[in-house]
C-alpha cells in the first residue's frame, strides 16, 4: 500500500494538522462522528464479551451466534473509524499544504 502525505508527516507535524483540522466546522463534526464511531465499537464488543461471560457454565449456540458477530461488527467499526480519519486528514493536508 501506498504512503499518503499524512503517513510521511513527523509526529509533531500530525498533531499540528489534527489541531488545525480541529478547529474547522467541518473538522470538528468529522471528528465528533469519528469519537462516536470508537465508542459504538467499543460498547458493542463490551457487550459481546458480557454476553458471553454471563453464561460461561452453560454456553448454548445462542451465545455464540450473538457474541461472535457482535464482536466483529465492533472491531469494523474501530476499524473503519481510523481508516476514515486517516483519508480525512490526508485530505486536508494535500488541501492546505
Amino acid at each position: 500500500m501506498l504512503k499518503t502525505k499524512y503517513d510521511r508527516m513527523k509526529p509533531y507535524e500530525k498533531k499540528k494538522l489534527i489541531a488545525l483540522y480541529k478547529k474547522t466546522g467541518a473538522g470538528k463534526e468529522m471528528m465528533m462522528r469519528l469519537l462516536r464511531l470508537n465508542i459504538i465499537g467499543s460498547a458493542l464488543i463490551l457487550y459481546a464479551l458480557f454476553v458471553f461471560v454471563s453464561d460461561i457454565k452453560d454456553l448454548k449456540w445462542t451465545n455464540y451466534a450473538i457474541s461472535v458477530p457482535l464482536i466483529c461488527i465492533g472491531v469494523f467499526f474501530i476499524f473503519t473509524s481510523y481508516r476514515l480519519r486517516k483519508k480525512v486528514l490526508n485530505q486536508f493536508a494535500i488541501k492546505n499544504k
